[in-house]
């Protein structure tokens, strides 16, 4: 059995014995088009059978009709249920669009170019500081804006998703997975956070990107960028964050304990220090709701 063979029969094992210790009737997965959903959701038709998988587009006005599109014809491959709902009305109750004034213009397309050439101060003028800028902003400024602006929709899509889940006694499947997790780049109580298990949470992003070979991903899905699709003008987390490979194995020297300075000694310094600076202020995304319950005897 190669690596990646044994990897998925593992997570097969997991999703079977999650669903039965949690006396579910079947599972539900906030399906993006991209290729964590994907690959979880194949995991779970592998693991359930694709009449006990329903995969739940949740697209909002600024996603891109593109991922919807990829959505539907992958859970079509499956044969799994698909259902589509829009969270632009409820966003727009919730004041969401209010927040940044990209909503007064009339289309997805000039929104996405106000933000990508930062004609308004959301990002700085090199995109890379937005990850960490989003981590430490400064009161109702422009950066906190566009981070309460794109995290709001990932929690959304988490309440109409437990919403339905409990409902009808379904298990939450999320997507995130490890390199996301490390690097605080998924939404704090977000879809991406909130979910009874998370199959691939172990995983770093490149071994997600094998398994969806070993797993017959299409290129569609596949060979896209990984776009977060909450802020328009910001479609690949990998201009954000950094080539996935050279950012993994950086990630798992971290994990292993290295020191920085051996790090450093193998890759660029600054691409080191910035990664150990997510992985530092985003602790407390992992760590919330702190508490003094460890200190009880109870």
């Amino acid at each position: 059995m190669t690596k990646n063979a044994s990897l998925i029969k593992e997570i097969f094992d997991f999703i079977i014995h999650e669903k039965d210790l949690l006396n579910r009737n079947a599972a539900v997965l906030a399906f993006s088009g991209g290729l964590d959903s994907a690959v979880v959701a194949s995991l779970a038709v592998r693991a359930l059978g694709n009449e006990k998988v329903i995969l739940i587009n949740l697209p909002e006005r600024d996603s891109n009709p593109l991922h919807q599109k990829h959505a539907k014809q992958f859970a079509n491959l499956l044969g799994c249920k698909f259902i589509k709902h829009s969270l632009t009305v409820s966003l727009m109750a919730a004041g969401t669009y209010r927040l940044l004034p990209i909503s007064l213009l009339p289309t997805k397309s000039l929104r996405g170019k106000l933000i990508e050439y930062g004609r308004i101060k959301v990002v700085n003028k090199d995109s890379k500081d937005l990850l960490l800028t989003r981590l430490n902003t400064c009161d109702d400024s422009w950066e906190a804006r566009a981070n309460a602006y794109a995290m709001a929709k990932h929690r959304m899509r988490m309440v109409w998703i437990y919403q339905y889940a409990e409902r009808h006694n379904l298990m939450v499947v999320g997507a995130a997975n490890r390199t996301e997790w490390l690097t605080g780049t998924f939404s704090k109580w977000g879809v991406d956070h909130c979910a009874d298990i998370m199959p691939i949470m172990h995983l770093f992003r490149t071994q997600v990107e094998e398994i969806a070979k070993e797993l017959c991903i299409p290129d569609y899905i596949r060979l896209k960028s990984a776009d977060p699709d909450i802020l328009p003008g910001l479609a690949d987390k990998n201009i954000l964050l950094g080539d996935f490979k050279i950012v993994d194995e950086i990630l798992r020297n971290i994990v292993e304990g290295k020191p920085k300075n051996e790090i450093i000694s193998n890759f660029d310094k600054a691409l080191v220090e910035r990664l150990f600076e997510l992985v530092a202020q985003s602790e407390h995304m992992r760590m919330s709701p702190y508490h003094l319950l460890n200190r009880s005897k109870l």
